[in-house]
């Protein structure tokens, strides 16, 4: 590999077998490395040269070169892109704040000190962190003493341990100080209390792992005062515990120098993937391809004016019952082909870290995943999550009630063809209330997970799959009401008439759930999603209007009229006779003569 380190060793004897062994790790295992020593006083220049020199990819500098403050202005000169020991400003200010990325997409990790994170990873290693916790949690309920308080290791370890949910004590010259997330572990990062009048005899009796790494021949560990089965380490060049401490810890590790330069390589790969992440983002957060082939797989991705069908990717976790599973294999049965299924175990936790599922969803392509696990805890539990832009947007955790659960293979009878989009049916008030709650939730996603593509045209021979959804009523012992999912093969048979007779076969699975811990989506986040492109909205056609069943509707507008104008056809049918125009010009006569006859006034009006 062409990766290359840059070292500046000191006149430090520890420095210098530190670098040695760097080197020859390195050429192990194919990594460049070259070993530069100049002049301390052109330590400076030379690593303001070799930021800008592309042959590097990382740059360590093996102190003490000073012995003082001038040594951590080196640390802030060595660019944060090539800073393999992580001790430049940027990573130490992400490691005390207990933030774990560099960049708000999440794709570029911060870069932890090499010698405290070899040392979390041998706790890792030994156990001592709790798998069944949530990450940042896995130390809750430890107690760790430090032996050492230095900038480089001491500190940063006590600071990483308490971020893990361990209580620390930290212990120097100087006196004790204790590191904890707060009582309950409710704080996001570490604090600090200063213990006064605390030694190092007040703080070893109480320690479940005691880790030292004090410089010099002359300071030995007090052994008598370690608890029975205590672990020691030591990370110091120097022996601080004596060999009696075998008699008293369940393990002993003497040296941890091989891990940390494994560490150290670690930390230059991650460099590597950061920059290739950088490299692949524009100045708009999108990522750009590197060669024709990433063009196309990213033109795959790209958001469509009109979207794929959303593919389901199905997994399993380390604990999952039997039940579970078969109902993982049924519901794939349900949505292939537009489905992919894992059956490899996974140490996931989605509610405490969703990383793992976004790293799916991103590699699979996959918008909708359903996870399966089982505990004492949450029993034959299923987390159905959706994606937005290969991060999490919302979940919801589920309980199959063991008793009333039927897979597919216990319904005898044909089943439906593969490919086929169902029809939906939710019924219940909770399911329409106009108050967001988790029924409301559960229809949105439970629509997303099974509705399939879209359909510009419907054949009837293809409705064959009916999958209802009932919620029940709230039980009387408070609890919330459970959800009633049933799947029905859609069978016509011959009536007699035009109209077939439809009839429904219940074909399974059959799954009665009630809700567990739900996450919705971010306001912001849900926007974004539910955004449509411009071009797909339909154009508004003047006065037309469709309604609820489909039909179109227009209005005629006309201008205003004046019917004392309006010209109409003269129909025979509509001619007054001869006596009625008599009668009214009789009434119409308004001077007549008292003693004229009748036949004379009428005269008299012709005439006039």
């Amino acid at each position: 590999m062409s990766d290359g380190i840059s070292a500046q060793p000191g006149k430090d004897p520890a420095a210098r077998l530190y670098s040695s062994w760097t080197q020859k790790t390195c050429q192990e295992n194919g990594f460049g490395f070259t070993l530069r020593e100049v002049d301390r006083e052109e330590l400076e220049n030379h690593i303001l040269t070799t930021n800008q020199d592309d042959t590097v990819d990382g740059i360590i500098v093996y102190y003490p070169i000073f012995n003082s403050r001038q040594d951590q202005y080196l640390q802030q000169l060595i660019d944060v892109r090539k800073d393999v020991e992580g001790l430049c400003h940027t990573h130490v200010f992400n490691m005390y704040s207990n933030i774990r990325w560099l960049d708000e997409q999440k794709l570029q990790k911060s870069i932890l000190p090499c010698t405290p994170l070899a040392l979390v990873k041998i706790l890792e290693h030994l156990k001592v962190y709790n798998t069944i916790l949530p990450y940042g949690n896995r130390l809750f309920g430890r107690t760790i003493l430090v032996v050492n308080r230095s900038e480089v290791v001491g500190r940063p370890l006590a600071a990483l341990l308490a971020n893990d949910g361990a209580c620390v004590y930290s212990v120097d010259v100087t006196g004790v100080q204790q590191f904890t997330r707060g009582e309950g572990i409710k704080k996001k990062r570490h604090e600090v209390m200063e213990k006064e009048g605390w030694t190092l005899e007040d703080c070893v009796p109480l320690c479940d792992v005691v880790i030292s790494g004090v410089p010099g021949e002359a300071f030995q560990f007090p052994t008598p005062l370690l608890k029975d089965g205590v672990i020691c380490i030591n990370f110091s060049t120097e022996k601080n515990f004596g060999p009696e401490v075998k008699e008293k810890a369940s393990i002993y590790v003497p040296a941890i120098g091989k891990v940390t330069i494994i560490v150290l390589l670690r930390n230059l790969l991650r460099i590597v993937q950061n920059r290739q992440s950088s490299s692949t983002i524009d100045d708009g957060g999108l990522q750009k391809p590197k060669n024709a082939r990433s063009k196309r797989a990213l033109a795959k991705r790209e958001p469509l004016a009109h979207e794929n069908t959303k593919t389901l990717l199905l997994l399993r976790g380390t604990s999952c019952s039997a039940l579970v599973q078969d109902l993982l294999s049924d519901i794939n049965a349900l949505k292939r082909p537009f489905s992919i299924r894992f059956t490899k175990k996974n140490e996931i936790h989605p509610f405490e870290d969703a990383s793992s599922l976004e790293f799916f969803s991103q590699k699979n392509d996959a918008s909708l995943l359903l996870f399966g696990s089982h505990s004492k805890k949450r029993p034959h539990c299923m987390t159905w999550v959706r994606c937005f832009g290969g991060q999490v947007l919302d979940m919801m955790e589920t309980y199959v009630i063991k008793d009333t659960a039927r897979t597919l293979a216990q319904f005898k009878g044909e089943k439906c063809k593969v490919g086929l989009k169902p029809l939906l049916s939710f019924s219940g008030a909770q399911f329409e209330s106009p108050v967001s709650n988790q029924y409301t939730l559960a229809k949105s996603i439970l629509v997303d997970f099974f509705r399939g593509g879209e359909a510009a045209m419907v054949d009837v021979e293809g409705l064959q799959l009916m999958i209802t959804f009932a919620a029940g009523e709230d039980s009387e012992d408070g609890s919330s009401a459970k959800i009633h999912m049933r799947c029905w093969r859609i069978v016509t048979k011959r009536s007699g008439q035009k109209v077939p007779r439809v009839e429904v076969e219940e074909m399974g699975p059959r799954i009665d759930f009630t809700i567990g811990r739900t996450k919705e989506a971010e306001t912001s986040v849900w926007k974004e999603a539910m955004k449509k492109p411009r071009g797909t909205e339909a154009k508004v056609k003047k006065n037309i209007e469709t309604d609820l069943v489909g039909d179109k509707m227009g209005r005629i507008h006309l201008g205003r009229q004046d019917l004392t104008e309006l010209q109409t056809r003269k129909m025979k049918g509509l001619k007054r006779n001869r006596e009625a125009d008599l009668a009214e010009v009789v009434d119409d006569m308004t001077s007549v003569s008292d003693g004229d006859s009748e036949v004379e006034q009428v005269k008299r009006q012709r005439t006039t």
